[in-house]
C-alpha cells in the first residue's frame, strides 16, 4: 500500500515539475520579446524625432532662402533708382532724330561701336554706319540741315532731328548706273560728294540726300524732295515703275533674244548665252516695287542710252545686274547677269 501511494505521489509531481519548467521558459520568452519590442518602438521614436528635426530645419531654410530673396530683390530696385525714378534700361532707350516728313522714329542701336577713321575712306563703308548709329548720324550731319521741299527751304534743327534708317531695313537696294565702267566709282576712295535717292514710284517723288567729304570726314549736308518729273532719271524712273508691276509689260520691253550671263559656283567658271523673251520668267529676279534706292557716286546720266540697275542686298550677298538700253522714248532690257 505504501509502495502504491508513493508511487502515485511520483507520477503526479513529475507532471507539475514539467509544467512549471515549460512555465518559466514560455514568461522568459515572452519578457524577452516585450524586450525588443520596447527597444523597437523607442528606436523609431527616436528616428521620428530626428526626422521631424530635419523637417524643421528644412522649412527654415526655405524661409530663410526667399527672405534673402525678397531683401535681394528689394535692394537691387533701390539702387537702380535715381530721383525716385527708375534708369531706364538700354532696351527702353530711344534716340528720335527727325530726318524730314518721310522719317519715322526708330530705336536706338547703342551696341554699335563707332566706326573707325578709315570707315571715311569709302562712302560705302561710312554710310554703313550712318544708317546704323543714331549717335553717329547725329554728330555726322550738319544743322541746321538745309530741307528742300518743293524748291522751298524748311531749315531742320538739331532739336528736330530724327534717326533715318535710309535703306538699311530694305531686304534689296538699288544702283543706277550709266554705262558698266561707272560701277568702279563706288570703290573710288577720292570722291568727294555722293547723292543717295529714295524714289517713291507710287508717290512719283523722289527725296536726296547730299552727303560732302569735308576735311577727310563724310557729312550730311542737305535734303532735297521734289517731284519724280523734275529728276534726271524721271523718265527711267517712270518705266521701271511699270517694268517692275506687269509681266505683261515687261515681255513688250525684252530684246529678243536677251542676254543671259551668270557664274557657275560648283565649276568656277563664268556661263554666258542667249534667252529667248519666253525663258525670262524663268530666269526673272525678285524686282523691288514701291519704294527704290539710287546712290550717285559721280553718274552723269543726261544723254547716256544705257541704265545698269544693280540689285544689292544690305547684307553684303550676291546680286544681280539688268542692263537696259534707249529705244525711241522708252527702254529695253538688254541683259541679265545673275
Amino acid at each position: 500500500m505504501t509502495d502504491s501511494r508513493n508511487s502515485h505521489r511520483s507520477t503526479m509531481v513529475l507532471p507539475l515539475w514539467r509544467k512549471g519548467k515549460y512555465f518559466f521558459a514560455i514568461k522568459f520568452s515572452l519578457q524577452r520579446k516585450a524586450l525588443l519590442l520596447s527597444r523597437f518602438s523607442q528606436e523609431r521614436k527616436e528616428e521620428a524625432k530626428v526626422s521631424t528635426r530635419l523637417t524643421r530645419k528644412s522649412y527654415k531654410g526655405i524661409i530663410y532662402m526667399r527672405t534673402f530673396f525678397c531683401l535681394s530683390v528689394l535692394l537691387w530696385l533701390c539702387i537702380s533708382c535715381h530721383d525716385g525714378k527708375p534708369v531706364a534700361s538700354d532696351t527702353e532707350h530711344h534716340d528720335t532724330i527727325p530726318t524730314g516728313a518721310d522719317s519715322v522714329p526708330q530705336r536706338a542701336e547703342d551696341s554699335i561701336p563707332e566706326p573707325p577713321r578709315a570707315a571715311d575712306g569709302l562712302f560705302d563703308d561710312f554710310i554703313y554706319s550712318f544708317m546704323r548709329n543714331p549717335r553717329f548720324q547725329m554728330a555726322r550731319t550738319d544743322f541746321p540741315l538745309p530741307n528742300i521741299v518743293d524748291g522751298t527751304n524748311h531749315p531742320i534743327p538739331r532739336s528736330s532731328w530724327q534717326f533715318d534708317r535710309l535703306y538699311s531695313k530694305q531686304d534689296v537696294y538699288t544702283i543706277i548706273f550709266d554705262n558698266a565702267k561707272s560701277i568702279k566709282a563706288e570703290k573710288d576712295t577720292s570722291l568727294h560728294r555722293v547723292v543717295v535717292e529714295s524714289v517713291y514710284l507710287d508717290q512719283k517723288r523722289v527725296k536726296q540726300y547730299f552727303f560732302h567729304k569735308i576735311n577727310g570726314l563724310w557729312r550730311l549736308t542737305g535734303l532735297n524732295t521734289h517731284r519724280m518729273s523734275e529728276n534726271i532719271n524721271s523718265d527711267f524712273y517712270e518705266f521701271y515703275r511699270q517694268f517692275s508691276s506687269s509681266p505683261r509689260f515687261q515681255s513688250l520691253h525684252i530684246t529678243d533674244p536677251f542676254k543671259f550671263k551668270t557664274y557657275d559656283s560648283d565649276n568656277f567658271q563664268t556661263i554666258e548665252g542667249l534667252l529667248d523673251v519666253s525663258q525670262w520668267p524663268d530666269y526673272r529676279p525678285s524686282l523691288p516695287k514701291g519704294t527704290i534706292t539710287n546712290i550717285n557716286y559721280g553718274q552723269s546720266y543726261g544723254n547716256a542710252r544705257r541704265r545698269v540697275l544693280m540689285l544689292c542686298s544690305p547684307s553684303g550677298g550676291m546680286g544681280c545686274s539688268l542692263t537696259f538700253i534707249r529705244s525711241g522714248n522708252t527702254w529695253l532690257l538688254e541683259q541679265l547677269e545673275n
